[in-house]
């Protein structure tokens, strides 16, 4: 009996150019029904059972098990798990399967592979090769009704299709535009290299924490990594203030100092046409624009001096061009608090700073923090609190202790980073304001996110007072 089962093997084996024939059918064991759990449980705990696919009921009273197709081994292993009685009823087919529940999720990539495939094949029969399919997008953005996908498609043998490619992906992504992303432009505005595939224009609408913002992708980049930020924006209370932003772009802080802490009047500077298109329309979106001052053009020229409660620099990866500009944007009589951005190397030493040293002494003073002070920085996942700069007045003190400078942590390097850009403010403020004598004081350093390696990106909040008298 098992000859003639093993005979039915030996033909489906014969017609089997490939584990799967043009038609998508697969190798498949019928057998009487009311053996099928018998034979799916023996099938299964020798390896054979083919879990992508579900078995299925047949008109003679048949059930057509899935199994996988072994080669050379696939008969000996069959003849193993045959423990049943007559088995003359059996025979090996050769059938399309319905997918398991756990095969039928397919991830949008797989359906984008799938549908070039078919593509390809309906329009001249070419193949998709791994060189093809190693140019297919895996990742993307999605904005609305457009989606913006990574740099691919750089193979010339895709030019050939036109639109078609670009239709073909937007029907399976579910879009009506489509754009691919490139890199940064070094045009000091930091402008994306976006081109558009599909669609008549790049402008999206995007919310965050309640807040519209509206740019166009070919144009302007929205910062979604600074969400941390914002929701810390969103919580000051500056209510009778008034807020410069020396780099506004699109409103990424502008706003939520004007929608979420109430100031009373915001300063916006941005010397990119593009984004103060943008942030213009945003303004107006969200109700603000009779609170907002936009001045387009360098923040250097261009900036109110002697108006500011408080001021955002939110420039990576560092801030400092516009330092002096922020200072001079501070009310003389009573100062502020600058919010100061910046990527911090945490994989590097740096020398420690005193607020009360020259700055002709390079800021070194370290004989006076004892490890006391290293701990009072609270840190917390993603900020750390600096109690106040308690560095000695006495500058004499200061000397080079490079070769003792080794901070043991990366709070360390925040902290000794915050210290040297508040000493750094200080001078400047008493270089504009002579001769008048200010404080400067480490509020708040805030953890926005991380870069590879070891490059984070900190904001640091530094009260800026004059001294009376």
């Amino acid at each position: 009996m098992m000859d003639s089962l093993c005979e039915n093997l030996v033909l489906a084996r014969r017609k089997m150019a490939a584990p799967m024939n043009r038609e998508g059918k697969k190798l498949a064991l019928s057998v009487p029904a009311k053996h099928g759990q018998q034979v799916r449980n023996s099938l299964q705990t020798i390896g054979l059972y083919d879990s992508s696919r579900r078995s299925k009921s047949a008109e003679d009273g048949h059930v057509v098990l899935p199994v996988l197709d072994l080669g050379q081994n696939l008969e000996q292993k069959l003849r193993d798990a045959m423990l049943l009685e007559n088995p003359v009823d059996w025979k090996i087919v050769q059938i399309q399967l319905p997918a398991s529940k756990k095969n039928q999720i397919i991830s949008p990539y797989q359906q984008i592979v799938s549908a070039i495939d078919k593509f390809l094949r309906d329009h001249g029969g070419a193949e998709l090769m791994e060189d093809l399919r190693s140019d297919i997008p895996r990742r993307w953005e999605r904005h609305g009704d457009l989606v913006m996908i990574d740099a691919c498609f750089q193979n010339p043998f895709w030019r050939q299709y036109g639109d078609d490619i670009w239709r073909l992906i937007s029907e399976v992504l579910s879009c009506d535009r489509l754009a691919q992303k490139g890199s940064i432009a070094s045009n000091g505005y930091r402008t994306p290299s976006v081109r558009l595939l599909l669609g008549q224009d790049g402008w999206v609408e995007h919310v965050d924490n309640g807040i519209r913002y509206t740019y166009d992708v070919t144009k302007c980049m929205f910062s979604a990594g600074n969400v941390t930020e914002k929701l810390r924006v969103s919580r000051f209370h500056c209510e009778n203030e008034t807020v410069v932003d020396l780099y506004a772009g699109i409103g990424y802080f502008t706003l939520p100092y004007l929608v979420h802490a109430r100031a009373d009047r915001l300063h916006a500077c941005e010397w990119n046409p593009d984004a103060v298109e943008a942030l213009r329309k945003n303004l107006r979106l969200n109700g603000v624009e009779d609170r907002c001052v936009v001045h387009f053009g360098d923040n250097r020229q261009l900036c109110p001096k002697d108006v500011a409660d408080r001021v955002n620099l939110g420039l990576i990866p560092s801030s400092e061009p516009g330092w002096e500009t922020a200072c001079a944007a501070l009310k003389r009589c009573s100062g502020g608090i600058l919010h100061i951005h910046g990527n911090v190397e945490t994989g590097k030493t740096t020398p420690k700073s005193c607020n009360n040293c020259d700055e002709s002494e390079n800021v070194k003073c370290l004989n006076n923090r004892t490890e006391n002070e290293i701990d009072s920085m609270k840190v917390s996942e993603r900020n750390l609190t600096n109690s106040a700069d308690t560095c000695s007045s006495n500058s004499s003190k200061c000397s080079d202790l490079s070769a003792k400078t080794q901070p043991n942590s990366t709070k360390e390097i925040w902290g000794d980073w915050s210290l040297g850009v508040s000493s750094k403010i200080r001078v400047i403020l008493e270089r504009l304001h002579t001769p008048h004598i200010w404080q400067t004081k480490v509020l708040h350093i805030e953890h926005v996110k991380s870069y590879a390696p070891h490059i984070d990106h900190l904001v640091v909040d530094i009260e800026c007072r004059p001294v009376p008298g």
